[in-house]
């Protein structure tokens, strides 16, 4: 063996001692946060909602030639913040649509509605008794969301909800089916966000400075994708509706990040968790947006939505009971801490994500 060859795996052996050495020894730290729970009250989430009468104002008579409305209530509502549900997909509302105010038809249906949703935990790093020191390496992430049945069609329409029964033209009562709460699959997406948003506990209507899904903070500054604007390129495609409104990808949030996530969800009740190890910076400031993507080629039904539901930070409000609180979303953070981060700092060779300063 060469001199220089020999030195190599000295070397190499050094340096894998050396990392056992400090990694045998360093001890890895937790912490959890949890809206309510060991006195953590800084995580925000909303949903921002917008829906699409597919042909509005088209009867048994006439087909008119104007775009799909988009102007509903749920396109002017947060539909999250103090909500118990936060909403995450693409879902069919009902097989009737708007003809005029007060009037349906079957042809100007269906309507579908469209849900996404942002969440930030604040406070993250810091110095504090349960906060991640802020240079600390991150060895891993974990957001944990529970699934929860479909409620926040309901809860976000207000005095929009519709009954089983709506009148038509020439005072014909018509059926009014509704997708039915259910758990949902659907492939979830979860993305930095790339520009700050005003959080806020509005269930409805957004008050001025709220986000909705027309702006990033309401009368102040819109987002990048108009609603409005989506109807002279697309009048009537549910598709592309469902992404015309609310934040785009590339300007407010990330899809090409290195740390986004697409996963498949089941509709199984319970416990969902996410690795955003790679998105933990991002979680901690701007936030994430979760979004869904239909199967290619599939539109949600009555008896099939693509998406999911999930309790939110404020799920039961400030006096919320342990169980209630037990549901809300959790981000888990394993770190390692000082004196160890000083040994693997030098190293300069272990996959470990610092904090950015």
């Amino acid at each position: 063996m060469s001199v220089a060859k020999s030195l190599v795996s000295n070397i190499s052996i050094l340096v894998v001692g050396l990392v056992l050495a400090v990694t045998g020894t360093a001890t890895a730290d937790v912490r959890t946060f949890q809206q309510g729970a060991d006195g953590y009250n800084r995580a925000q989430d909303t949903s921002i909602r917008w829906s699409l009468t597919t042909n509005f104002g088209d009867t048994p008579t006439i087909e008119h030639e104007h775009g799909g409305d988009q102007g509903s209530y749920e396109m002017w509502s947060t539909g999250g913040g103090g909500s118990t549900i936060l909403e995450a997909g693409n879902f069919f509302q009902r097989v009737l649509g708007t003809v005029s105010a007060g009037l349906f038809s079957l042809e100007a249906g269906p309507s579908y509605r469209y849900s996404r949703t942002i969440m930030r935990f604040r406070d993250v790093f810091g110095t504090g008794a349960n906060q991640v020191p802020a240079n600390a390496p991150i060895t891993r992430a974990t957001l944990q969301l529970h699934n929860t049945y479909d409620l926040g069609s309901a809860k976000s329409a207000g005095g929009a909800v519709h009954p089983d029964i709506l009148p038509g033209e020439g005072g014909i009562m018509l059926d009014n089916p509704t997708a039915a709460p259910k758990l949902n699959a659907g492939n979830m997406g979860i993305y930095p966000m790339l520009v700050p948003v005003v959080f806020g506990n509005d269930d409805g209507t957004a008050t001025k400075g709220r986000v909705t899904a027309k702006e990033k903070r309401r009368d102040k500054e819109p987002w990048s994708q108009v609603c409005i604007d989506a109807r002279n390129f697309a009048p009537n495609d549910p598709f592309v509706n469902a992404f015309t409104c609310g934040p785009a990808d590339g300007v407010e949030y990330d899809s090409q990040h290195p740390g986004a996530i697409e996963v498949i969800q089941n509709a199984d009740p319970g416990t969902k968790t996410f690795d955003v190890t790679g998105l933990v910076n991002e979680i901690a400031e701007n936030g994430v947006f979760i979004t869904a993507l239909n199967p290619e080629g599939e539109l949600a039904t009555l008896d099939i939505n693509y998406g999911q539901a999930y309790h939110s930070s404020e799920y039961g409000g400030d006096n919320a009971s342990p169980g209630d609180i037990a549901t809300r979303p959790l981000l888990i953070i394993d770190f390692v801490p000082e004196p160890a981060t000083v040994g693997l700092i030098a190293i300069g060779s272990l996959a470990i994500l610092y904090r950015r300063r």
